[in-house]
């Protein structure tokens, strides 16, 4: 079977990131360097899964959020991709009951155990004051999960727990002790 070509292509290239997005990404490597490895726009889903234990309403909820959602920006150890950390941009001209849907979603990422770091586009920090934000938030521990997080787990996660000495570039990760969630 023949096909005709088509007079116009069907598809176009749009750029990959955001003015504000390339922005932060340029900010992240600058802070961090090659002592993380960052991916976009990551869906949520790729990341958590519903917990068995949510009722029926509460895991439509959740489904509706785990599977809506993208992640700015994940931060993974380059040695083994574990995530780290999550970067988020905080959308200026939302209404307050998109912003408190914004951070009711950050909250339930926290609270299953992902560290956000959020960043808005009016106020960046430079990149020592990222950096530090970044390592501080790898190192705090995990909230314990909760029941009524609408992205909670059915298992015990691990929860990051800081060692005594900073990260050394010479090993380009952070060093992160991983124990068990009690």
């Amino acid at each position: 079977m023949y096909l005709a070509p088509c007079p116009k292509p069907p598809f176009q290239q749009k750029p990959l990131f955001s003015a504000q997005q390339l922005s932060a990404l340029k900010l992240i490597d600058e802070a961090m360097g090659g002592q993380v490895r960052v991916f976009a726009n990551v869906s949520v889903a790729q990341l958590m899964t519903l917990n068995p234990k949510l009722s029926k309403s509460q895991r439509e909820l959740a489904s509706q959020q785990l599977y809506g959602e993208a992640l700015d920006f994940i931060l993974c150890s380059p040695h083994d991709l574990k995530v780290r950390a999550t970067v988020l941009l905080a959308e200026s001209g939302l209404s307050k009951k998109e912003q408190r849907k914004q951070q009711q979603f950050w909250h339930a990422l926290r609270a299953a155990g992902l560290p956000v770091i959020e960043l808005c586009a009016r106020n960046w920090p430079s990149p020592s004051e990222l950096r530090s934000e970044i390592l501080t938030a790898c190192k705090a521990p995990s909230p314990a999960p909760q029941a009524s997080t609408r992205l909670g787990t059915a298992r015990v996660e691990p929860v990051f727990s800081p060692l005594d000495n900073e990260p050394s570039i010479e090993d380009n990760e952070p060093v992160i002790k991983i124990s068990a969630n009690d």
